[in-house]
């Protein structure tokens, strides 16, 4: 009696099952890396920012702007320079117009290179941006200042000072202290001195 192909079909597989391999860095949900939102500014502005002296940045209080919330990590930048830094808000405040920020902000934390006793200079700083339109887009959306703190970047560990043995001749403790420490070369040369007698 011949096997059918029917009969073929019908045998069970003769394949084992195999678990399947799953890594637990895989499964595990992974943090979420927030981007730092940026924020450009122009010179001397950014200058005044980068080293301390301008602690407040003030705009329209553009739809844009109204997520950035006390503990936002933003990112200062200068598109001219190409430099930028990372920074923290501690405070966010809404105003009416400029010469409101003003007042409650003070001129020196706003505007250091001006006079801190002139608020009409300085309001007219702050109309002149965006071709004299701020003055403007004030009235509409009204004024946020933003307050913040740099961020220190954290600086890399720094590999452990390790001797090699070939960078030394003796192989000793005495010999690890010797290196490199200038107080030794007087010892090392007349070592090498004598050592230069026994092969002479």
């Amino acid at each position: 009696m011949t096997r059918t192909h029917t009969d073929r079909c019908s045998r069970p597989s003769k394949k084992k099952y195999r678990p399947q391999v799953v890594n637990l860095r895989d499964i595990r949900p992974k943090p979420k890396v927030v981007t730092p939102r940026v924020i450009y500014v122009q010179q001397p502005y950014y200058g005044q920012m980068e080293c301390g002296s301008k602690k407040v940045e003030a705009r329209p209080n553009y739809p844009c702007l109204r997520d950035l919330v006390p503990g936002t990590q933003v990112e200062f930048s200068n598109r001219f320079s190409g430099r930028s830094f990372l920074a923290t808000i501690t405070s966010r405040r809404v105003h009416r117009d400029f010469a409101t920020m003003l007042r409650a902000e003070s001129i020196k934390d706003c505007l250091p290179d001006r006079d801190p006793y002139d608020l009409q200079r300085a309001v007219n700083v702050y109309h002149s941006f965006r071709n004299e339109t701020y003055k403007y887009i004030a009235k509409k959306h009204g004024v946020v200042s933003l307050r913040f703190e740099h961020v220190e970047p954290r600086q890399p560990k720094r590999a452990p000072r390790t001797h090699k043995r070939n960078e030394y001749k003796r192989n000793s403790l005495c010999a690890i202290f010797e290196y490199g420490n200038p107080k030794f070369d007087f010892a090392k040369r007349r070592r090498q001195e004598r050592l230069n007698n026994l092969i002479l």
